[in-house]
């Protein structure tokens, strides 16, 4: 089973009641008993610190199962990049957090592979924040990663950012050359990397072709069915669009 559903208990610090090998998976204390008994659904765990001041050591477990009233639970040992340990009877207990409950800083081939649902990473290298969904990391901004859109006109791959849209119902009048510049209501951080088009309608039967793509906008070209020559200035046209960039 993947534990993805991290849950949280307010306050509660507490103390073994008994020792625990480095191989021990289940863990005892006498305030387990309020502890809720249904880790293990739906991926559900608990994360608790085990924590010796003296010695500077500290271990991540997970609650995995719990019974109602019992003093025990099982634990999945050395969690969040720690290791398994051997600890005494009284040594403390905590739902603490742990920097899984922040903003992690890795790098895109370093994802860990126990974050939550909800868990989020900086990623250097990308200049960009992943969030962990259902068994994936998806942007916690954008409807997708820069570098998953596929290449700009230029034939570059973009990276470095999330994909944002752009987009609306323009209704205009061609200018030279029968091109028309939509301006998007706030420009993309970097450039546009691709825009869909739908004609609504045309002074005179005409295509509608991408001319040139910006950070700020993009520019539409309208070319005759007829003949193919563009339209000239002065058609009006009505057109939807939507654009993606980064």
């Amino acid at each position: 089973m993947a534990f993805e559903q991290r849950a949280t208990k307010d306050y509660f610090s507490t103390s073994l009641l008994s020792a625990a090998t480095v191989s021990s998976s289940t863990l005892q204390s006498v305030d387990f008993v309020g502890l809720d008994t249904d880790y293990g659904t739906n991926g559900k765990y608990l994360p608790l610190v085990l924590h010796d001041d003296t010695l500077g050591a500290y271990e991540v477990v997970w609650v995995t199962a719990h019974t109602s009233a019992s003093n025990t639970v099982t634990v999945t040992r050395g969690m969040e990049g720690t290791t398994a340990q051997a600890w005494g009877a009284g040594t403390r207990v905590e739902a603490a957090p742990t920097s899984y409950d922040a903003v992690l800083a890795r790098l895109a081939s370093s994802m860990p592979s126990d974050s939550p649902i909800g868990g989020r990473v900086m990623r250097g290298d990308k200049k960009d924040v992943a969030e962990r969904a259902n068994g994936l990391w998806a942007p916690s901004v954008g409807v997708a990663f820069a570098a998953d859109a596929g290449p700009r006109r230029s034939g570059t791959i973009p990276d470095g950012s999330a994909v944002l849209l752009r987009g609306g119902h323009k209704v205009g009048t061609t200018t030279t050359n029968g091109l028309i510049t939509v301006a998007h209501q706030t420009p993309f951080p970097n450039a546009t990397i691709a825009t869909a088009l739908g004609v609504v309608s045309t002074g005179v039967p005409a295509v509608a072709v991408v001319s040139s793509e910006t950070a700020t906008g993009v520019t539409i070209g309208f070319y005759a069915i007829s003949g193919g020559a563009n339209v000239g200035s002065g058609v009006a046209v009505a057109f939807q669009y939507i654009s993606m960039g980064f």
